[in-house]
Formats: structure tokens, C-alpha cells, sequence
């Protein structure tokens, strides 16, 4: 299963590269940037997990005034909270979960300027890594999972131009991950991101 959804998850990848592209082949390459990011995951209470901590990177193309279409990786990491098993005698439970995906991202600028706001919009896919290490009666067992979902983000943010070709970029995200999960009839998630960056130009 792990294959299979590795090859989901780059067929994917590879239509968000191809499909940003092919938009931007007529314009200029002035209008290229790349926007390294760092950014804070507030989960969802269903995940069952604390807050987290990530980073990733956009490669991106202004359209026009208005516009600007990105492609988007990210990696997150959470850790998992098993408190609600803490009580169990000689159990201990310990793990985290790895988050790796890619989004195409719309952007719809009010302004061009040096403070320039903006709407953003993406689609995706998600690659969730969860692993559990458990503990009872000092025999130690390693449990470990892999899913992939569909992810819609919707937010606000804006560039804050430092030089001329140099901005600093902030955003806050709803994120909506429909989590492959048989076990949970209720499988989608509402979680938010917040985002910190730079757009270089190249």
C-alpha cells in the first residue's frame, strides 16, 4: 500500500508542476520567485495530536496584477497525544506524525505595493506518516502507518517588499484534509496554518 500511494502521491506532484507551467510559458522569467516558508500547525481536536512546527518552499509566477499561480511543498511534524491511555498500568505510549504534501496555489492581490494583501486558495494532496512507539512490561513495539489525502486550503495573507526584489510574506490558512481513515466514519479534518516567509525573485 505504501507503493501505491508513494506513486498517488508523485503522479500528483507532477500534475501541480506541469499544470503551473504551462500557465506561466508565455511570460517573462523576471516574474519568477521562490518564497521559502516556516510554519505553525494548529491541528484539529480529532487528530489527537499537539500543535506543530514545519517548514517548505513555493516556486511561483506572477500572472499579472492581480494574479499569482505557485507551486508549493511542505513538511510538518506533530506529536501525538496519547494521554487519554496514560492510566493503563505498565503502558507507555509515545509517537508523532509526519505530514510531507504539495498544493497549487492561487493567489488574488488587491493591491500591488509595498504592503501588497492578498486571498489564497490551493489544492492538493498529503502524505500522513504516523508512528506509535508502545511500551508494556518493558516489551517495546513499533507501530507505523501511512495514509494519503486530499487537502484544500483557504486563507489571507500579504508581502511586505523589503528591496526590490525581496518581499516578506505571511499567511494564515484553513486547511481541510479528507483523510483516508476506514476506521473513522468522520474523516475530515479542520485544521490552520500560519506562515512566514520570504519571496525572493529569480
Amino acid at each position: 500500500m505504501c507503493g501505491k500511494q508513494s506513486i498517488q502521491a508523485a503522479v500528483l506532484t507532477a500534475l501541480l508542476v506541469s499544470s503551473t507551467f504551462a500557465l506561466a510559458e508565455d511570460e517573462s522569467e523576471s516574474d519568477f520567485y521562490i518564497a521559502p516558508f516556516g510554519s505553525y500547525l494548529h491541528t484539529d481536536d480529532k487528530t489527537q495530536a499537539f500543535d506543530g512546527f514545519g517548514a517548505g518552499m513555493a516556486i511561483g509566477k506572477e500572472m499579472n496584477e492581480y494574479f499569482n499561480v505557485e507551486i508549493r511543498g511542505f513538511w510538518q511534524k506533530q506529536d501525538n497525544d496519547y494521554s487519554c491511555c496514560q492510566h493503563v498500568p505498565n503502558l507507555h505510549l509515545e509517537g508523532d506524525s509526519q505530514l510531507t504534501g504539495g498544493t497549487l496555489d492561487v493567489q488574488v492581490f488587491l493591491q500591488r505595493d509595498t504592503f501588497s494583501p492578498y486571498f489564497v486558495t490551493a489544492v492538493g494532496g498529503m502524505n500522513t506518516d504516523d508512528k506509535m512507539n508502545s511500551v508494556f512490561m518493558n516489551q517495546q513495539t513499533v507501530y507505523r502507518t501511512q495514509t494519503t489525502s486530499f487537502i484544500f486550503e483557504t486563507g489571507v495573507g500579504s508581502t511586505y517588499q523589503l528591496t526590490d526584489g525581496v518581499a516578506f510574506r505571511g499567511d494564515i490558512r484553513y486547511r481541510l484534509n479528507a483523510l483516508q481513515n476506514d476506521a473513522n466514519s468522520d474523516n475530515l479534518f479542520h485544521d490552520m496554518t500560519i506562515n512566514f516567509g520570504f519571496v525572493t525573485r529569480v
